[in-house]
């Protein structure tokens, strides 16, 4: 980003020359390759209405999102997600089938990107709507990583997890929703005293809270699946069971981590959850997981990724 632009508020940026250059290859050969893929370009609008952004599923998107009144007072809001956009579309349509679809554009958020240091970010991605599988699964995932290979000759590492088991244990809790937004982020820093002090406060079962500590310890390689498998309830096993077949399917030169209580991106995936990471930086270059989406009592089930491509751009330097 320019160290001086009287033009634009801060977290904003121009793309021109080699820069601009570099971005339009890069919106070509996602979008190519996944329509080699079969997968139907969407293009969304910029702006919705503020009371339907993210859906029934996640209302915390709101809190990202920039919003203001049009000529009519209606509050509309600038999109910080694609993803919930295609949800909404998808919905829309009506369909019943299975469906793949593609997308590139632009995204604002009231925080800026740990990389590009901008408000603003270019996406890209692919969600499939439909009865998920566990094929499914590992065939995103496979797109993808081919994907951004196709991008950059990077070192990569997917962080891998499930929130099926931790759903398990916070549903049992009955806290509010602002209460279980505190709790998960205290759980994602992993410190047990935090932990220790919220269950005290809110007067919780002890025994919930050595599930959290144990669930917290699930973190590392294939070994920390022990205490999934081991486990009474069978959610905890289908889960361990499922994240062994994903790593056993995966490339050879893609590095893994397993992390089963700190979640990437919003608060609407249920399932798997990943990131992708280059080695040498503290962040992530794409993200994703699986989802539901719901309009007039219609649930679809549905996976999907994004690349941050504005930090593409960034890295290939």
């Amino acid at each position: 980003m320019s160290s001086f632009n009287p033009g634009l508020p801060d977290g904003t940026e121009d793309f021109e020359g080699v820069k601009a250059q570099e971005l339009e290859e890069l919106r070509s050969l996602f979008l190519n390759f996944f329509y080699k893929n079969n997968c139907e370009l969407v293009v969304p609008s910029l702006i919705e209405f503020s009371e339907t952004i993210g859906g029934d599923f996640n209302e915390s998107l709101k809190d990202y999102a920039y919003s203001f009144s049009d000529e009519n007072l209606k509050n509309i809001s600038i999109r910080p997600d694609i993803s919930q956009q295609i949800a909404r579309i998808d919905l829309q349509q009506g369909a019943k089938d299975k469906k793949k679809y593609c997308y590139f554009g632009e995204t604002l958020r009231k925080t800026k990107d740990s990389l590009t240091k901008s408000k603003i970010a270019f996406k890209t991605g692919v969600e499939i709507f439909g009865k998920i599988s566990i094929t499914d699964e590992i065939d995103l995932i496979k797109l993808m990583l081919l994907s951004l290979k196709k991008a950059g000759k990077y070192k990569m590492t997917i962080s891998l997890g499930r929130t099926e088991p931790l759903s398990e244990i916070l549903n049992g809790l009955n806290l509010s929703v602002n209460e279980n937004r505190r709790l998960k982020k205290i759980i994602a820093s992993k410190s047990k005293t935090d932990l220790e002090e919220f269950f005290s406060s809110k007067d919780l079962s002890t025994r919930s809270l050595m599930e959290i500590e144990n669930l917290i310890e699930v973190n590392g390689k294939i070994e920390c699946l022990k205490y999934l498998k081991k486990h009474k309830n069978k959610v905890f096993q289908a889960s361990a069971r499922k994240i062994e077949k994903i790593i056993k399917n995966l490339p050879a030169s893609i590095d893994y981590h397993l992390d089963f209580s700190d979640f990437p991106g919003f608060d609407y995936h249920s399932g798997l959850v990943f990131s992708v990471h280059v080695v040498g930086f503290g962040f992530s270059i794409a993200k994703g997981g699986q989802y539901k989406s719901m309009q007039n009592h219609i649930v679809r089930e549905a996976i999907g990724f994004d690349v941050n491509v504005s930090s593409l751009t960034k890295l290939n330097k």
